[in-house]
Formats: structure tokens, C-alpha cells, sequence
């Protein structure tokens, strides 16, 4: 065993309850996305208690949202920094859960963003502490904090800023929730919402009905076309989910609108899928109808590459030797800022946080134990990172 493994044990040890106090006060600070002020006041929050360990700390204004907290120690060590990353916002909006929600039963935790993803950051705070307990230098370790990741950045530019702080990293662990399985993320699908409104004319059915332009009609001529315009066996899917249109049974409806979910696995791919839902929707079946056509929150896809891999591999070396399990690797559907890490060039592993399940519910835990095996993990892996420079990133 690395001699830098029985510290970093003893020190997490001796360090438990203030984890746990750690944890609780962050996920006692209920705030959603678009809670703007209560997101700000974690953020506010999270740049004291790191300032109190000596790393430099900045909040970025996001130009809509929370702001992005970047905090940097040892930003005049030599070297590119190692990234984690994260966000401080949760699905649950304040008044979702009682006053002080956190809680502990039979070795888990529960409360809003337990584990989406208040563990993961409370991850990052202590394994720097243990780096300084170790007296780490070797180079910066960069932190980079959204407050919007929950709503995918939309009215913000939290994803550029995002993207320009992790320009030139070495490599970069999201500390998004950890799996059950034991797998690190190494790819995800990139997605794009998107919104189709189908304008129509209204009229009574009994006296108007020939003036009538149905909106919901016309919108049934396209939701065949857009579903098929999935290709599962290649990574993209077209999926219409929600629809809305007409008001009472005796009118045609003048106004219809969809909801679309578009998801693919390569960067590439979102372009041209995006412009096939934009031809689908330009033809028109029922004349005097018109159809507009809207894409928010797109997300890059995070590809499954041999870099990300590499960083996996050379993850897998260092917990192997120091007694622990070696991560599996999976590529999943669903989104996480892993994407942008990856867009701006950076070899990444996504899934490193708390180990827990029921994520956007409320029946959201952890698993307790996860929080202080993953800081040891973390921790471990930033130590021998010059190592995974010089014999793992080529």
C-alpha cells in the first residue's frame, strides 16, 4: 500500500462528523434552479468554507441564473490543474420538504440533493483537506461549481463558463451521483429539448367548423414523422412526451403544442437531427396552420473516448493497488455537465460522487459510507495524478 493511503485513512476517520455536519448544512440549504437568491446563498456559503481552507475563490455571474463559484488551490503551482466538478442547485424547490430535511436511518441519508449532488461537493471540500493534511503541492486543483445544471444552463451562460475554466486541464472528475454498480461514466448521450407549436384558426364546431384550421390535427400528422425520425440502433431518439391543445369540446383548437426530448451519442449528430425535426415541422398538411419550432438546453453528447478510458484505467491502478475495487465503466442516457468537461478537451469520468438512489425524488438517499470511501478515493487519485500525466495521458 502507497504510503500516502494509511494518512489519508486516518485522516477521513478522524474527520466523519465533520463530514456529516458538512453535508447536512448544505442539503439543509433548500434551493432549486430557478431559485435564484437560494441558490446564490449556497453558493455564498460554499465560497466561505472553502476561502476558510485557503483556496482562492471567485463567483462568476452566469448572466440569469445563480452564479459559478471556481475555486482554485494552489493556482500558482506549476502544471494543469486536475478539475472537479459539480452543481450546488437541486430539482426541489424550497418548501418541497420540511424545515431541516437531512436525516440518517440504517446507514443512509436522505434529504433534497443528498446525493444530486450536495455529497459530491461535500467530497470535494474534504478530500482537499486531506490533500493539505498530506501536504500536497504538486499542481492546482481547480473546482468549478454551477448553480443551474438541474434546468441544462438554460438563460444562463453557466455551460460557457463552465467550458473556458476547464480549458486546459488535465483531466477532470464530475462528482455526480455515484452508481450502485460500481461503474465510473465514461460517455452520455447529449440531449436538446424542443418545443413545436402548431398555430391554428378557431371557430365553433357547429357554425365555424369549415373556417376552422385544427392545430391538434395537424399536429397528429407530425408526431408519427418525428418519432420516426429516431435511429435507436445508432444512438439518436426522437421521443414526442407531453402535448397540449384545445380548450372545450366545441371548438377547433387554434393553438397546439409538444414537448420533444432529443437525445444522441455524438456531438456530430445533434445538427442534423435537430435540422430533420426543423423539416418535419416546416411541412404543412392543414392549409392556414403554421408551425414554430424551438430548441433549449442543448447539451453536448459526453463521448465514450479512449482518452476518457485512459483516465479510467489509470483511476482503476490507483484504487487497486491502495485495496479498493476497481470501477466498471458504463455509458448511460441521461445528461450531466460531463459533456462540456469533455467539449472543452478534457479527458473526464463522470458518476464520482456519493453512491445513493431515487435521484429527482423524494425518496432520494445515500449510502453514508460512500461519502467517506470516495473522498479516500478522490483523494488518492489527485496524489498520483503526475503519474497519469507521464505515463497514462499520451
Amino acid at each position: 500500500m502507497e504510503s500516502y493511503m494509511e494518512p489519508i485513512r486516518q485522516y477521513i476517520e478522524a474527520h466523519r462528523e465533520d463530514m456529516i455536519r458538512f453535508w447536512e448544512k448544505l442539503v439543509n440549504m433548500q434551493g432549486s434552479s430557478r431559485e435564484k437568491e437560494k441558490v446564490n446563498r449556497v453558493m455564498d456559503f460554499l465560497k466561505e468554507s472553502f476561502e476558510a481552507e485557503g483556496l482562492a475563490c471567485r463567483l462568476e455571474d452566469s448572466q440569469g441564473n445563480a452564479n459559478v463559484l471556481i475555486v482554485v488551490d494552489g493556482p500558482d503551482r506549476p502544471g494543469r490543474p486536475v478539475i472537479l466538478s459539480g452543481h450546488a442547485d437541486t430539482v426541489f424547490p424550497e418548501g418541497s420538504y420540511p424545515e431541516d430535511p437531512f436525516r440518517i436511518e440504517d446507514g443512509k441519508a436522505y434529504g433534497p440533493g443528498v446525493i444530486d449532488m450536495k455529497g459530491g461537493i461535500t467530497i470535494m471540500l474534504y478530500a482537499v483537506k486531506a490533500l493539505h493534511y498530506l501536504g500536497y503541492g504538486e499542481r492546482p486543483v481547480k473546482i468549478i461549481l454551477v448553480g443551474d445544471e438541474e434546468i441544462g444552463h438554460t438563460g444562463s451562460i453557466s455551460s460557457r463558463i463552465l467550458m473556458e475554466e476547464a480549458k486546459g486541464g488535465l483531466c477532470a472528475f464530475n462528482m455526480e451521483i455515484g452508481r450502485p454498480d460500481n461503474c465510473l461514466t465514461t460517455g452520455r448521450k447529449g440531449g436538446v429539448d424542443c418545443h413545436v407549436t402548431v398555430h391554428g384558426v378557431g371557430g365553433h364546431v357547429g357554425n365555424d367548423f369549415l373556417k376552422g384550421r385544427n392545430a391538434i390535427a395537424e399536429m397528429a400528422y407530425k408526431i408519427p414523422l418525428l418519432q420516426n425520425l429516431t435511429r435507436y440502433e445508432e444512438g439518436v431518439v426522437v421521443s414526442v412526451d407531453v402535448i397540449h391543445g384545445g380548450t372545450v369540446s366545441n371548438v377547433v383548437p387554434d393553438l397546439c403544442e409538444a414537448e420533444l426530448d432529443i437525445r444522441y451519442n455524438r456531438v456530430s449528430d445533434m445538427d442534423p437531427i435537430c435540422q430533420k425535426v426543423r423539416e418535419v415541422c416546416s411541412r404543412t398538411f392543414i392549409e392556414g396552420t403554421r408551425t414554430e419550432v424551438e430548441f433549449l438546453s442543448p447539451m453536448p453528447a459526453f463521448e465514450e473516448t479512449e482518452a476518457n478510458h485512459r483516465l479510467l484505467d489509470y483511476v482503476n491502478g490507483v484504487l487497486t493497488k491502495n485495496g479498493f475495487p476497481p470501477f466498471g465503466s458504463i455509458f448511460v442516457g441521461g445528461n450531466s455537465d460531463a459533456s462540456f468537461l469533455a467539449a472543452a478537451g478534457v479527458p473526464t469520468v463522470c458518476s464520482f460522487g456519493v453512491v445513493g438512489t431515487g435521484a429527482h425524488t423524494k425518496e432520494e438517499c445515500a449510502v453514508v459510507d460512500s461519502l467517506f470511501e470516495r473522498t479516500k478515493m478522490v483523494t488518492a487519485a489527485i496524489m498520483e495524478i503526475n503519474d497519469y500525466e507521464a505515463n497514462w495521458r499520451k
